[in-house]
Parts: C-alpha cells; structure tokens; sequence
C-alpha cells in the first residue's frame, strides 16, 4: 500500500484551474462595468434636483416682487396683468388703458411708474442671480429695460436705476 503522507495529492490548487480565472474576470468586469453606470445615475439625480431648486427659487421670487410692487402702482385704474422671469430677464406687465394720466402725458405716467416698480424690485437684493435685465411693459405706450450693470447705490445705500435710462420703447 502506498502512503498517503508521502505522495501528493493528484489535484491542482483552485487558482491553477482555468475556469477559476473565468468566474475571477466576470465578477471583476461586472463590478468595474456598473460603476460608472451609478455614478450617471447621480449626477442626473443631482441635475434633476438643482433644476427643482432653481425652478422653486425663480417661483418664490416672482412671488416675492408681486408683493413687493403691489404698492406702486394706483390699484384703481391700473394693474400689473402679468410678471414673469425667463432666461433672467424679469418681466413685468402693467396695464395702463384705464389710467388718467393728467396733468401728465401717458408716457410720463409710465416713466413714473417704471421708477416705481424697479426701486420695489431693487430692494430684494437676495434675488440679484436670479435676473440681467428688468423689462416694464407698457404695452401700446412702449417699454423700458433696465439693465443690471446700471444699477446705482445713493448716499443712504439704496439702490436704484438712474431715470436718463427710462426711454419707452
């Protein structure tokens, strides 16, 4: 009889046989090839929830300078029909049809109110990334656009836009 101690066993080790190597290169290959897969899923997660944000945040702004300008117009006779931000350029509608513009022209009624309305926008300094441009849209009388690179500060720190740049439009 042979002795089992002096011979070795006739079997190769796990890691000599070819199809070990096999399994080892699928499982690396599946772990390697859905990382990346995670990673675009992330990033789209992350996209999706920025633009909710930003998309919340320009809500809440238009919102906020409905109530800021509510005041700075004559409620009776005029109405601000419409206030929207797109591609950072605010917008905001007032109609004037209704208006009685004595002892002042229509156009003059509208500069006053386009003072009006900015200076209220103005002081909502937390939205500044929010809007370039502050379009007031008089409809038939014209339009004025304000521009953010023209905002001026006065001696007491508020800001304004200076009325040489309200020409109707």
């Amino acid at each position: 009889m042979k002795d089992k101690s002096t011979k070795s066993n006739g079997k190769k080790p796990i890691f000599k046989k070819w199809w070990f190597w096999v399994i080892i290169v699928v499982i690396l290959a599946a772990i390697f090839g859905n990382s990346g897969t995670n990673d675009s899923i992330k990033d789209e997660t992350k996209d999706a929830i920025n633009s909710t944000e930003q998309q919340a945040t320009s809500d809440k702004f238009v919102e906020d300078v409905k109530t800021a300008i509510s005041g700075a117009i004559d409620s009776d006779n005029e109405a601000i029909t419409d206030i929207a931000l797109k591609d950072k350029d605010l917008c905001v509608t007032v109609d004037l049809s209704k208006a009685d513009s004595s002892p002042l022209t229509i156009e003059d009624l509208a500069i006053s109110r386009t003072s009006s309305i900015t200076d209220a926008i103005l002081e909502l300094t937390g939205y500044d990334s929010q809007w370039n441009t502050i379009t007031v849209d008089f409809g038939d009388v014209g339009k004025v656009v304000c521009d953010k690179d023209s905002i001026k500060e006065n001696e007491a720190g508020g800001r304004y836009f200076p009325s040489e740049n309200f020409t109707l439009k």
